[in-house]
């Protein structure tokens, strides 16, 4: 048998009086406004979420199902951000296609699922569920997010037919509320330190005689993840410009002061005479001694001529630029330890030999580094997806697609406008 049971209900039984969670406007798998909502938790993003493994152990326990789950619902698949007793590799894999979901009915409802036994009912007999998953009785509720928005399902199932009791579905609605409730939270905070990071770059580039300077910034959606990655430009009075890139090291309200003071300590050093990149870095060092937190950074600077003739660069535990398109290749040249470890010593010199659609490519580790995987193989995919990225946005959803993306990323591109 299926029956629906709505929050509401459970508010009456409650009894407390709180104001109801409030309804989004749209509902259903593939409501616009509510991929959007999805999107904005980072829930898909972030793999698997152990801060809310203690709960779905907590309903197992406290409902005696074997398996308890906290599925997250986009238009393609449902995906497990908690999961206990789920057997492998569905466990491993922590996802399976939309077809397979019981919880999507949940989302396109906006109400609980309850379902002694599958094989009883005549629309769900033969569901990819029951007959993939082994589920024979299931009880889910929705999971929403300040606005109403039914991101997922918080359930329970059985490989055995069983009655739900009213007491089951109350133990899910309470910590569905629970995951609810976090979810706001950590949105509103990684949206607050994502806007306080966005406000720290410059509205627009200085560009050199010679060539094009583009950026691109895209914060992390975990709000624990959010960090201190910025770039800046400066042109003197010959015509040239310095670009600096850093990333101080940490996540959160530190790295992002950092960040700041880090810029405003390169602007500080732009301004006085004209020095090589490895000089500006050193500068920087011996200005920022005194800051929390500067002092454990990675920084790029690079100087790009008024005649075009050359760029030089020099990088304090940054990673190295890449020459982009057809000839795609690593430029490991100019390594220093990180701001603070050791005296940056070496200047790079790139002559200006890059064939038309060709660039160089500056980055933070955000781009490259994926967990469980060695740096070289992730710059090795910057390069290879640069050679057929029609722009820079294209370029970094390949090299970095948004559901892979564990760190800040900082990017800024240069190109020439013509053939050398």
């Amino acid at each position: 048998m299926v029956v629906g049971v709505s929050g509401e209900a459970e508010r009456a039984d409650r009894g407390d009086g709180g104001a109801p969670r409030p309804r989004a406007s749209t509902v259903g798998v593939s409501s616009a406004e509510r991929l959007e909502a999805l999107e904005r938790t980072g829930l898909i993003r972030s793999g698997v979420t152990h801060q809310f493994d203690r709960l779905t152990e907590l309903a197992s326990s406290l409902i005696g199902a074997p398996v308890a789950l906290i599925s997250m619902v986009d238009d393609e698949r449902q995906w497990f951000v908690s999961e206990s007793g789920l057997s492998e590799p569905v466990a491993s894999e922590r996802s399976t296609p939309l077809s397979q979901s019981l919880c999507r009915i949940v989302v396109d409802s906006g109400d609980a699922l309850v379902i002694d036994d599958l094989a009883a009912d005549g629309s769900l007999a033969g569901h990819p569920a029951r007959r993939d998953l082994s589920v024979e009785a299931y009880c889910g509720v929705p999971i929403r997010d300040a606005e109403g928005h039914v991101l997922g399902s918080f359930c329970a199932i059985d490989d055995r037919r069983r009655t739900w009791d009213r007491r089951a579905v109350k133990i899910l609605e309470a910590l569905a509320r629970v995951v609810g409730d976090a979810v706001s939270t950590s949105v509103d905070y990684s949206a607050l330190l994502g806007d306080l990071q966005s406000r720290l770059l410059p509205t627009q580039l200085d560009q050199p005689p010679v060539g094009h300077l583009e950026a691109r910034y895209r914060a992390v959606h975990e709000a624990e993840a959010v960090g201190g990655d910025f770039y800046d430009t400066y042109r003197r009075a010959d015509g040239s410009v310095d670009l600096i890139l850093g990333d101080a090291v940490g996540h959160g309200v530190g790295s992002t002061h950092a960040a700041a003071q880090l810029r405003a300590a390169a602007r500080a050093v732009f301004t006085g005479r004209s020095q090589s990149p490895s000089q500006i870095i050193n500068r920087m060092s011996e200005s920022c001694a005194d800051l929390p937190g500067c002092l454990c950074a990675a920084l790029l600077v690079a100087h790009f001529p008024a005649d075009g003739s050359a760029v030089t660069w020099a990088r304090a535990g940054a990673l190295p630029p890449i020459v982009t398109g057809r000839h795609a290749r690593v430029l490991d040249e100019g390594g220093s330890p990180p701001l603070g470890v050791g005296r940056c010593e070496k200047d790079a010199v790139h002559e200006i030999e890059l064939f038309e659609g060709d660039g160089l490519l500056f980055f933070t580790d955000g781009l490259a580094e994926r967990r469980g995987e060695e740096v070289d193989v992730g710059l090795a995919r910057i390069a290879d997806a640069s050679r057929d990225a029609s722009d820079l946005d294209e370029l970094i959803d390949r090299a970095c697609p948004a559901h892979e993306q564990h760190d800040d990323i900082a990017v800024v591109s240069w190109s020439r406008d013509s053939v050398v």
